[in-house]
């Protein structure tokens, strides 16, 4: 991957990312959990095209953050603590390695700087369910309990005027705790992943499948049914065929117009990497990226 530095950040910064950029170079291994944790499309792609990929210093300030925060964990270890401790496990013949931020009396803690609509994304979550969980089957792998699994997610957008006023809104600093998977679970999970990484690499780009939804931090289209001069929608529906039925159906039939809601693919349009050799990426017209944007 190449650095750069559009934004003009100070050279100490820069060499600072620099340094604590992190790929598994020099490991000899099938993937890290991070990778596994990517939809197929994208870290296949990224296989592909990582040396020709650039990504801004701005970009990945608060990559450099983690990893602040992992010198920070290592101060705190001690003799029953395990901190940024790298492990490996063959799985079908695939090494995969992974490195869990802290482990302590059979807890494992990823700490994650974050943000707000991270902590209410259902999709964001059900991620962070699937790497936690990949982490404690290795750690079993090698002997070590693991009985819970928790993220400490410190919000970078955080507001203290919001929190105060919004009964949903977080604190600063949240401890979420994470389902445990049992071993057989997770495994056949692993062993799904690693299938579908090795079938995919078979393929040509673009006919590698494209991310789901939901690998896209994108929920499903809304068809809001409103009255022409309301404000706030009647119903609001997932179909357009339901919701063009609950009209055919209402009193007031031909005063009601649908609206439809479509929520940004923010993976794409802002955290994808490899978006620029991506079939789906590629077939979006420049008026849905800027309606997908706004």
């Amino acid at each position: 991957m190449k650095i750069s530095n559009k934004n003009n950040l100070p050279d100490v910064l820069v060499r600072a990312i620099e340094a604590n950029w992190y790929s598994g170079h020099g490991e000899q291994r099938f993937a890290s959990v991070t990778e596994l944790l990517k939809p197929t499309k994208l870290a296949i792609l990224g296989r592909r095209y990582g040396k020709e990929i650039a990504q801004d210093a701005s970009d990945m300030i608060w990559t450099m953050m983690g990893s602040a925060m992992h010198k920070v964990l290592e101060a705190g270890e001690d003799m029953n603590s395990l901190a940024e401790e790298r492990i490996a496990v063959k799985i079908d013949e695939a090494l995969i390695t992974g490195g869990v931020d802290f482990y302590e009396d059979g807890v494992i803690t990823d700490f994650k700087f974050t943000t707000v609509w991270s902590y209410h994304s259902a999709s964001r979550k059900r991620e962070w369910e699937k790497q936690l969980n990949m982490y404690a089957y290795l750690y079993r792998s090698m002997g070590f309990e693991v009985n819970a699994l928790q993220v400490v997610a410190i919000f970078r957008d955080w507001s203290k005027r919001r929190c105060e006023a919004e009964a949903n809104y977080p604190k600063q600093v949240e401890t979420i705790e994470i389902p445990l998977w049992d071993e057989q679970q997770t495994l056949a999970f692993m062993r799904s992943w690693i299938a579908d990484l090795r079938a995919a690499a078979e393929l040509p780009d673009d006919l590698i499948p494209e991310c789901s939804r939901e690998e896209r931090w994108q929920s499903e289209t809304q068809y809001a049914v409103f009255k022409a001069d309301g404000k706030r929608a009647l119903r609001v529906f997932t179909s357009r065929d339901e919701a063009d039925a609950y009209i055919r159906e209402h009193k007031d039939a031909a005063q009601l117009q649908i609206v439809i809601r479509e929520e940004a693919a923010k993976r794409c349009l802002d955290y994808c990497p490899v978006k620029d050799y991506c079939h789906y990426y590629r077939g979006l017209t420049p008026l849905t990226i800027e309606s997908l944007a706004s």
